[in-house]
């Protein structure tokens, strides 16, 4: 996890507005400056999981 978080903060600190991560499972997690998100800010009705 420590690459996955080094990749957040570098995409954060580039200004990206949120950072979106997909594991092998297909579940999305969502961040923004303040952390980890409950749902995308942007997209709300984006799924958490997608399905193969």
């Amino acid at each position: 996890m420590e690459e996955m978080e080094f990749k957040i903060n570098f995409y954060l600190e580039a200004q990206a507005i949120e950072v979106w991560l997909c594991n092998e499972q297909g579940q999305i997690k969502f961040y923004n400056q303040q952390g980890e998100l409950e749902q995308s800010l942007l997209v709300p009705n984006f799924p958490k999981q997608i399905k193969r």
